[in-house]
């Protein structure tokens, strides 16, 4: 039984996350482009005109 209420978990979790990355794409946003462009490795300096 626990082994269903974990893959139930895994998949809304992963649902949300697919969704999220839908949404990204769709508004053209990118989540490494946030207040630190260190993370991204300086690869996103041209989407700050995107937000």
């Amino acid at each position: 039984m626990a082994t269903y209420v974990v893959g139930a978990i895994l998949a809304v979790a992963l649902f949300f996350a697919l969704r999220h990355v839908f949404n990204n794409f769709r508004s053209g946003k990118n989540d490494c482009c946030g207040n630190s462009i260190g993370s991204c490795g300086g690869s996103c300096a041209g989407c700050h005109g995107r937000h």
